[in-house]
C-alpha cells in the first residue's frame, strides 16, 4: 500500500491538472469540483445506497435494477457514482427519478473520506471491478457494507504487476460480497485474494432486460448498418471491408467509443474518397453520403435500434471487445471480431445460441455481404438472440442480493 500512497502523492498535480483540463474542455466544472472531492451539494442517503458505475457500460448494465429497485423500494435513498464525464452524461439522461448522480473521486483517503461522510451510506455496490484500495480500506474502517455485483476480473487485472497483486491480496478480503457473473470470474476473484466464502455466481447483470426504458430507433432517411464503439485504428479496417462489399447503397454508420478521436479518424478515411458527414457538425445526410460519423454521445441505443444490424467494434483490434448484449436487448444481429478476450463468456453464450456471428478481419466483407442479402439469415440471428437475452435474465437474483444486504 506504501508504493500505491507515494504513487498518488507524487501524481496528484498531474492528475489534479489532466482532470481539470477534461473537464474546461467538456464544459463541466462539476467533473473537476467532484473528481478533486472539493465540494459536493448533496442529500445524504439517510442510510440508503450507493451505487458505483465507472463508465457507460456499466452505467446501462444497472438501469434494470436502478427501476425495479425505485418501484419495489421507493422510500430507499440512492446515490450513483461515475468516473467519467460521458457516464455522467448518460446517467444524467438515463437515471430514474430521484436517483442523485456524482462523480466519483480520486481515490486519495481525504477524498473517499469526505464523500462517504456527505452521502452516509448504508451500503455500497461496486459494479464489475474497481478495486480502489483507499476506497475499500475506508469502507472497512466505517463498518459500511461493500458488495461487488456483476463481479469480471480483467485478464490486464489478473495478469496486473506483483505489487499490485498485492494490493488487490490486502483489499479485497475487506469485502463483504462479490456476486460474479461467471464461474471464470468467481475463481480469478479468489485467485487474486478473495476468500471463497465471499462470493457467489449470479450470472452476468447485462443479460436484465431495459425494463421500462423506450428506446426510438434512430431514422436517418436510409437503411444504415452500424459500427459501434469502434476504436483506434478500426475504422479504416472496418470501411476498407464495407466498400469491398455488395452493400446495396446502405449508409456506414460509425460510433466511436471515444467522439474526440474525430480528428483522427476523418484522417484515416481521408484516403478512401469518401463522401463523409459528421454528426456533430450537423452536417447534411444525402443519398450520396457514404459514411456518417456520429461522434456524440448517449445515443448508441438509438442507432442499434434503428439499424439493420451491428458490427461491435473494439474486437477487430486489439482491444478486447465490447459489450454485444446490448445489441441482443434491442433485438438486432450483431457480428463481432476475434479478439473478445474482456467478453469471452459473451461470445462463447452467442456462439452458443448461434446469436452472433464471430469473424475473422478476412471474412468481415462476406459477413457484410451476408447480412444484407439474406434478411431471412438476419432474423434467425436476432430471433437467437431474444430468445438468450430471455432465457439468461437474472435481474430477480441480483436484487434479492441487493435487498439482502440492505436490510441486514
Amino acid at each position: 500500500m506504501w508504493r500505491y500512497r507515494f504513487l498518488l502523492f507524487i501524481l496528484f498535480i498531474p492528475l489534479a491538472l489532466y482532470t481539470l483540463w477534461q473537464s474546461l474542455r467538456a464544459f463541466q466544472l462539476r467533473y473537476f469540483i467532484q473528481r478533486l472531492s472539493l465540494f459536493y451539494k448533496t442529500n445524504p442517503c439517510n442510510n440508503g445506497i450507493w451505487i458505483h458505475a465507472a463508465s457507460v457500460g456499466e452505467v446501462n448494465a444497472i438501469i434494470p435494477l436502478l427501476e425495479k429497485i425505485r418501484r419495489e423500494q421507493p422510500e430507499v435513498t440512492i446515490n450513483v457514482t461515475t468516473n467519467t464525464i460521458s457516464s455522467g452524461l448518460v446517467a444524467k439522461k438515463q437515471l430514474p427519478q430521484g436517483i442523485q448522480h456524482l462523480y466519483f473521486p480520486l481515490d486519495y483517503r481525504w477524498a473517499v473520506k469526505r464523500l462517504i461522510k456527505n452521502i452516509k451510506p448504508k451500503a455500497v455496490f461496486v459494479v464489475e471491478t474497481e478495486l480502489w484500495p483507499n476506497l475499500y480500506t475506508e469502507l472497512h474502517k466505517q463498518q459500511v457494507p461493500l458488495v461487488i455485483i456483476n463481479g469480471r476480473v480483467s485478464e490486464k487485472t489478473l495478469h496486473a504487476k506483483n505489487w499490485l497483486k498485492d494490493i488487490y491480496q490486502q483489499i479485497l478480503p475487506l469485502v463483504t460480497q462479490v456476486y460474479a457473473r461467471s464461474e471464470t470470474d468467481q475463481s480469478r476473484f479468489i485467485s487474486l485474494g478473495l476468500p471463497e466464502n465471499k462470493t457467489e455466481v449470479l450470472g452476468n447483470i447485462k443479460f436484465s432486460s431495459p425494463g421500462n426504458e423506450i428506446i426510438e430507433a434512430m431514422e436517418l432517411g436510409r437503411a444504415y448498418v452500424l459500427a459501434a464503439s469502434t476504436r483506434d485504428d478500426e475504422e479504416q479496417l472496418v470501411v476498407d471491408a464495407w466498400i469491398k462489399s455488395e452493400h446495396n447503397d446502405h449508409l456506414l454508420v460509425i460510433v466511436p467509443r471515444h467522439p474526440q478521436r474525430l480528428p483522427e479518424i476523418l484522417k484515416q478515411l481521408k484516403p478512401f474518397n469518401l463522401n463523409i458527414a459528421v454528426r456533430s457538425k450537423n452536417e447534411e445526410l444525402t443519398t450520396s453520403t457514404h459514411i456518417y460519423i456520429a461522434d456524440t454521445i448517449g445515443e448508441l441505443k438509438q442507432f442499434i435500434a434503428g439499424s439493420e444490424f451491428v458490427l461491435m467494434g473494439g474486437s477487430f483490434v486489439e482491444k478486447g471487445g465490447h459489450n454485444i448484449l446490448e445489441v441482443a436487448q434491442l433485438g438486432k444481429a450483431v457480428t463481432f471480431g476475434p479478439d473478445m478476450r474482456n467478453f469471452m463468456d459473451e461470445a462463447d453464450i452467442f456462439s452458443q445460441y448461434k446469436a452472433g456471428i464471430q469473424c475473422s478481419l478476412t471474412d468481415l466483407t462476406a459477413t457484410f455481404n451476408q447480412f444484407i442479402a439474406n434478411k431471412e439469415y438476419r432474423k434467425e440471428i436476432e430471433s437467437n438472440a431474444k430468445t438468450l437475452i430471455n432465457e439468461n435474465n437474472n435481474l430477480e437474483k441480483y436484487y434479492s442480493a441487493l435487498v439482502q444486504t440492505i436490510t441486514k
